[in-house]
């Protein structure tokens, strides 16, 4: 399921790359990132946001949520979600895989909850800010790249990822959520 998860997250980064050129403005910021230039990859910048008790990181390459009891990124050139073992902040385009450990189900299941929230309420935050048709526009760009692999239709994603929180290991795979 974290798997059918990760799919879904690397999805939404490009969503997320939309939200930041929107012709309305940034909406990472809107939603109460801040944006700084990458200390990693040129040319990039990295938004960090308060929430749950951590802090949200995200680039256009990789992701991290930093909490007392959580430190996990998803790397989107692997496309999985990892512990990250370094008491410092994941940087894009500057780790090694000593940073990073894949653990069992369940612990990557606790370990990425916060930001799986995160996304969720963001999700919420942006339909209600831009409307329904917005993310539709962005899945059909997402499915004219030749390098996209098509997730959920966006208006199943929110209603699939409070499932996948609620229910975890007894959730049913995206291909098969109405």
């Amino acid at each position: 399921m974290l798997k059918d998860c990760a799919k879904g997250f690397y999805q939404q980064m490009f969503f997320l790359g939309k939200d930041v050129i929107y012709p309305g403005g940034n909406y990472l910021q809107k939603f109460g990132f801040e944006k700084s230039p990458s200390k990693g990859l040129k040319g990039t910048s990295c938004y960090t946001a308060d929430w749950g008790g951590g802090i949200v990181e995200l680039y256009g390459a990789c992701a991290g949520y930093y909490g007392d009891g959580s430190k996990v990124v998803f790397l989107r050139e692997r496309c999985r979600f990892y512990h990250w073992l370094p008491p410092e902040r994941l940087v894009a385009g500057m780790w090694t895989t000593d940073d990073v450990q894949a653990s069992s189900a369940n612990v990557m299941f606790d370990a990425v909850w916060p930001l799986l929230n995160w996304w969720l309420e963001y999700e919420e935050w942006i339909e209600q800010q831009l409307g329904a048709d917005h993310r539709k526009r962005c899945y059909a760009a997402w499915k004219k790249l030749k390098s996209a692999k098509p997730w959920l239709e966006p208006e199943k994603v929110t209603g699939w990822l409070q499932h996948f929180l609620d229910e975890s290991s007894r959730a049913v795979r995206p291909k098969h959520y109405c």
